[in-house]
């Protein structure tokens, strides 16, 4: 089932950290950072929450509200796929986004199963 997603990435020789938005069709978005971090092992990755919804549409939706409402504000040397959607994000704003991204998940869940 499509969903939107919430991912945190770090730079483990550096620390670093930085936040994506992205949507995939795939039921595990895991899959689609594990990807990733194959090309560039330095990086770890993980979904911090996401928002399944049976129309693709309304997912790619979601990815873009959140990418307006945090663009980009950084850049790194590597080009990392989906790139264009990360972020550096506040420990509180990111936690916050999290709790959006549930209490959305669970609205989308009532209008699929009632």
């Amino acid at each position: 089932m499509p969903k939107a997603y919430f991912a945190e990435f770090v730079d483990t020789t550096t620390g670093s950290r930085h936040n994506k938005f992205g949507h995939t069709g795939h039921n595990d978005a895991q899959k689609r950072l594990n990807r990733i971090t194959e090309e560039y092992p330095h990086f770890t990755a993980r979904v911090l929450a996401s928002v399944y919804h049976h129309d693709l549409e309304r997912v790619i939706e979601i990815e873009e509200r959140y990418k307006s409402k945090y663009p980009k504000n950084f850049w790194l040397k590597e080009k990392l796929s989906g790139i264009t959607e990360c972020v550096k994000l506040e420990y509180e704003v990111r936690n916050n986004i999290i709790q959006e991204f549930r209490t959305l998940n669970e609205t989308t869940k009532k209008e699929l199963f009632g």
